[in-house]
Formats: C-alpha cells, sequence, structure tokens
C-alpha cells in the first residue's frame, strides 16, 4: 500500500514483491495479475473503513445526528490511517477496478450511503444523481481528513466544518441551522473585501 501511494498505482510488481517480502512467483501465487491485486487492496480498504464505520450501533435520532456520526467514523478513519485513506483515494479513480469490486466495495459501506441518500432525496440536490452527490461528498470527506490529519490541534473543528460543508449539499433548509451572516472585512494586504 505505501508503495503505491508513493510510486502511484503503475509501480512494477517486481518492487511490489520486494516491498512484500515475497518472490514475483509468489506473489502471482496469490494475485495472477496485477489488476487481481488492486483490486484486491481496494476491497480490502473498503471492507477496513466500513469496519470502522459499522463497529458499534448508530444511536437513533434526527437524520443529521446520525449523518453526523457516520460523517465523524469516516473521516477519523482516514485521518487516523492516512496511507489508507491516499491508498483507497486512489484506487477510487483507476480504471483497474472492476465494477463488480467496486459494486462490492459500494455493498460494504451502503449503511452511510443511505444516510446521506436520505438527506438527498429532501436537498437541494435532489434532481442530481445519488452517485453525483455522494462523490462530493466524499471528495469534501478526503478533504477533511487530509486537513484532520495535518493539523491535529484543529481536528475536531475541521471534522465538523467538513460536515456543515457536506450537510449543506444534502440538506433541506430546515435541516440547516442558519447562522448571521458574517459583514465582508476588509483585507489589509489587498484592500479587496473578502
Amino acid at each position: 500500500m505505501r508503495l503505491f501511494v508513493q510510486q502511484g498505482l503503475g509501480a512494477s510488481t517486481g518492487a511490489i514483491s520486494r516491498e512484500s517480502g515475497l518472490s514475483t512467483g509468489s506473489l502471482f501465487n496469490y494475485f495472477p495479475t496485477k489488476t487481481d491485486l488492486l483490486n484486491a487492496l481496494y476491497l480490502h480498504l473498503k471492507e477496513d473503513l466500513a469496519a470502522a464505520v459499522w463497529s458499534a450501533p448508530f444511536p437513533d435520532g434526527v437524520l443529521r445526528d446520525r449523518a453526523l456520526e457516520g460523517w465523524n467514523r469516516w473521516t477519523r478513519w482516514g485521518a487516523d490511517a492516512p496511507l489508507k485513506q491516499r491508498a483507497l483515494t486512489a484506487l477510487e479513480t483507476s480504471p483497474e477496478i472492476t465494477s463488480a469490486t467496486r459494486s462490492q466495495g459500494q455493498d460494504a459501506l451502503q449503511g452511510l450511503d443511505k444516510l446521506f441518500g436520505e438527506a438527498h432525496a429532501m436537498g437541494p440536490l435532489a434532481q442530481q444523481p445519488l452517485e453525483f452527490v455522494i462523490g462530493l461528498v466524499a471528495a469534501l470527506a478526503v478533504t477533511t481528513m487530509q486537513f484532520m490529519a495535518t493539523e491535529p490541534a484543529d481536528r475536531e473543528r475541521r471534522c465538523r466544518a467538513g460536515f456543515d460543508a457536506a450537510w449543506s449539499v444534502n440538506a433541506t433548509d430546515a435541516d440547516v441551522p442558519r447562522r448571521p451572516a458574517a459583514k465582508p472585512t476588509e483585507s489589509k494586504e489587498s484592500g479587496y473585501e473578502r
């Protein structure tokens, strides 16, 4: 996994076998092709994430609270294991991951998708495909995880800010607590309002 993060998914099978401590022949006994290896790693990471998200029952309650709990578990997984998070992000966009493997990975996290799907049905992007909205939320989650990992002192603040942004993609106006709009301030450096 470390090798894929450092060198990309094009890392050679020779380098992969050296990294794993196996001969290339032994590696091919477990994974006949590199595509098989990448698909196995993708599924392993999805299952690892699902185990973190579903390790304890979700509390009953309003949809926003349940979604926040799912978000917290998801982003903490990535912030606590940034190597896994970066590898999964790279694999998500790889054409080597088969549709069958993607489907298995999606099944593992179906409950989390369901939480955001419930909100999506009522929200401002209800006319957009759910997969598109989940992709937007996932991009926000990746950014949130990266900042949580690199800014441990602000970890919880970053987690909550990321959730608020993700929720605004999904929620109805009634679901989003409104804060008074901040007044624009003048930047001393540029003289522009921000």
